[in-house]
């Protein structure tokens, strides 16, 4: 990785002398993680980072104090010989409930007969370094291939579980939500559609990897669209007045998309600042400018400004200042959200 190359630069005198200076001045993406699909948990004060990364055995899990420097645990999930789940362990997303955390995450097993499908499932664990061990498996099957667990949980307590149909069973990736009971171990009333492929950035069969949080009134869904492993692969943006929709794109999607120097920034997250006072959108990018499967993390601020004059409170807009390659600020330390909205 970038990183690496500049390190193997210099010599180790040198070497030293700039990890010292990065830990006190900024960070570099792509960050020393090799991981797809990112999702951050955050509990007393530690980041919890969990994504797909151990495809055919289960999740890593890693930990960090500030979303910069990360430090590498076990498999927080392992599958054993009587798990639902055999591979294809992906996209993976954690939540604390009542003092217990929950992962939701899809992998692949027999479905009926000799017959073998992606489904979503959840497993709890007391720790978010786990062990997680599975409580349903699956949890949610509507007779197809689903993929891409998020579970947003509003201030009111009530949970959501968005997901995305895979394309492997569905002629069209697009994204749904249900509602789940109180324990948000079940789900209740009838899926809804939420996204589907649009505008013309997306191409014209991926819409997947949603992520839902809340701006006030305004609920944001962040998604990505085209292959995993297109060197088109990007970000966008939908906001809705309500967890169930209807959604509405962002006009000016993508919001990470394709550089010289980048290849496939998508399937994210969002999160705070250690401080609080930024947010940050952490994404994983290709390993090679070709595209591909392997790739690896990366992170950069997400600012929202307001809806533009005459549209609906609900429509506020989304913005980076990434995807970055170059020396950033660390979190809280020099984010400048009025240069965001002047790039936007």
């Amino acid at each position: 990785m970038l990183a690496d190359a500049l390190l193997l630069s210099h010599s180790p005198t040198q070497a030293d002398r700039s990890s010292r200076r990065a830990a006190r001045t900024g960070y570099l993406n792509p960050l020393p993680v090799e991981i797809a699909d990112p999702s951050v948990l955050r509990h007393n004060g530690i980041y919890y980072l969990y994504g797909t990364s151990a495809p055919s055995e289960g999740f890593r899990v890693w930990s960090s104090p500030d979303l910069v420097h990360w430090e590498a645990h076990p498999l927080a999930f392992r599958k054993t010989a009587g798990s639902w789940g055999r591979n294809h362990f992906w996209a993976p997303c954690a939540i604390e409930r009542d003092g217990a955390f929950y992962l939701y995450y899809n992998a692949v097993g027999r479905v009926s007969g000799n017959r073998t499908s992606h489904r979503i499932c959840v497993a709890r664990s007391e720790s978010p370094l786990g062990p997680f061990v599975d409580v349903k498996a699956p949890f949610l099957d509507i007779g197809c291939a689903v993929i891409d667990a998020e579970v947003f949980v509003d201030a009111d307590g009530s949970g959501y579980l968005y997901y995305s149909k895979d394309i492997s069973e569905n002629p069209v990736s697009e994204v749904f939500v249900v509602a789940l009971s109180d324990d948000l171990l079940s789900v209740t009333g009838q899926p809804v559609p939420c996204i589907r492929p649009s505008q013309a950035w997306e191409g014209d069969r991926w819409n997947e990897a949603p992520c839902v949080f809340r701006h006030g009134d305004t609920y944001v869904m962040t998604y990505s669209a085209r292959c995993f492993s297109d060197r088109l692969y990007g970000v966008g943006y939908a906001t809705a007045s309500s967890p169930l929709g209807p959604w509405r794109k962002g006009p000016n999607n993508p919001i990470l998309r394709r550089t010289d120097e980048v290849s496939g920034p998508g399937h994210n997250c969002v999160t705070t600042s250690p401080d609080g006072r930024e947010l940050m959108i952490l994404y994983h990018t290709h390993q090679s400018p070709l595209g591909g499967c392997a790739r690896q993390l990366a992170m950069d601020r997400l600012l929202i400004a307001p809806p533009a004059i005459g549209q609906s409170s609900a429509a506020v807009r989304l913005f980076t200042d990434g995807p970055t390659h170059t020396w950033r600020p660390v979190p809280s330390n020099g984010g400048d959200p009025a240069k965001l909205a002047k790039a936007g």
